[in-house]
């Protein structure tokens, strides 16, 4: 990612290219000059992905800083088309007032512009975002050498208003992005995992179900290549198994509807022949391990959003089965354990994610599915647990990613 930074201060410039290192941008890409003709005179020759530009700048060589003469840059770019414009524009200035007299022109072309501040760094924070927004873009259109990740994590959901709520909770410094041609909601950030800010990708499926969410995995494989690709949220438990709240870690997963319909006595009979995905043997021992912290989980239980069951919080690595339909129906889970007796979790999701990232082309996503029990697949369903549930599978989720990230 290419970043050019046009400002006359050296002291501010510093600063700014102090904060745009700190975003993991390399010393190499990124580009500098102080007036705006010598700007202009660049951008004829060179392509960037991003410009930094100070509002107050001088218009030429040897002359001072000129109350607004930033913008004849870009006033230049949308005059003359020999110059290669750059995808994203982000104003600069110290000054109130220009925010107020110039502000309108930046909004008028969808350009951001940041109050840069002496007393604080909310300014380096703003341009992170806008960095990591970016990098998330471009990094949607380049992946095809069979080897490169483009992000360290994609996180998917399949109830917005629960599952992915909960997501939305992480202090990530979510940014909304839209891909061309896709409709798609992705939201961008970054969060401390693996010893540093690790990239991470977030979306909700359009509905429920294995046709839904492997569609939407397939995609979010192909545009973010994703090193790791975690489903969370909500599922249905065995009750003699599993407690509400519990956290299931899917291993294997399957389709508890696949097989052949036959006759047998004029009678339709159902023979099932499961596919079953395993985890990866390293995420597994990272799951297992978590699984065994106790005061890991007692911190996580007390940091949980929604109502609480009345005890402890405990994971589990086991077999997970998925199904096209909501089971509310406990003999029809019961029957289930024909195809693997240690069930310990139902789902309509976690087979299809296990499937996409196991098919997905070069380089594949390490992927796995950490549910929590809200319900028992039986006529008592309800949704008293569902938050707490879903606050405590995405919080285990990122324990997850913060050692898989770590892994060589």
């Amino acid at each position: 990612m290419r970043v050019f930074i046009v400002e006359d201060d050296a002291v501010k410039y510093g600063r700014l290219k102090g904060a745009v290192l700190a975003s993991g941008i390399k010393e190499d890409d990124i580009s500098h000059r102080v007036t705006a003709t010598e700007s202009v005179a660049y951008m004829r020759e060179h392509s960037v992905d991003l410009l930094l530009l100070d509002v107050n700048i001088p218009v030429r060589p040897g002359e001072e800083s000129r109350r607004g003469g930033g913008l004849s840059v870009l006033r230049e770019l949308q005059r003359d088309e020999t110059i290669q414009r750059p995808a994203y524009i982000v104003g600069v200035t110290a000054f109130e007032d220009v925010i107020e007299e110039f502000g309108g022109e930046f909004d008028e072309h969808l350009w951001t512009l940041i109050h840069f501040r002496d007393g604080n760094d909310f300014w380096a924070s703003q341009l992170a975002l806008k960095i990591n927004y970016i990098r998330a873009v471009t990094s949607s259109r380049r992946f095809s050498d069979g080897k490169t990740y483009g992000t360290d994590l994609a996180i998917m959901t399949a109830v917005e208003d629960v599952e992915f709520a909960a997501v939305r909770r992480l202090p990530a410094g979510w940014q909304p992005l839209r891909l061309l041609n896709d409709e798609a909601r992705y939201i961008t950030g970054s969060l401390e995992l693996g010893g540093r800010a690790a990239s991470v990708i977030a979306v909700n499926a359009p509905r429920m179900g294995m046709a839904a969410a492997g569609v939407l995995a397939t995609k979010v494989i192909q545009q973010f290549r994703p090193r790791l690709l975690a489903m969370t949220g909500i599922c249905a438990g065995r009750k003699e198994s599993v407690r509400m709240g519990d956290i299931i870690v899917a291993d294997p997963t399957w389709d508890w509807g696949g097989g052949k319909i036959k006759s047998v006595d004029d009678a339709p009979h159902f023979d099932p022949a499961p596919h079953q995905l395993d985890l990866a043997p390293d995420i597994a021992e990272i799951c297992r391990d978590i699984a065994r912290d106790r005061q890991g989980l007692n911190a996580l239980r007390d940091a949980a959003v929604g109502t609480r069951p009345p005890y402890e919080l405990n994971a589990h690595v086991g077999p997970m089965v998925s199904g096209a339909a909501v089971v509310a129906h406990k003999p029809t889970f019961d029957s289930l354990l024909a195809q693997h007796r240690g069930i310990l979790g139902l789902d309509m999701e976690a087979y299809a994610i296990a499937a996409a990232a196991l098919g997905a082309g070069r380089p594949r996503p390490q992927a796995f599915i950490a549910k929590a029990v809200c319900d028992y697949a039986d006529k008592a369903k309800d949704g008293d647990f569902q938050d707490y549930a879903a606050s405590v599978s995405t919080a285990f989720a990122m324990m997850v990613a913060d050692r898989a990230l770590r892994l060589p």
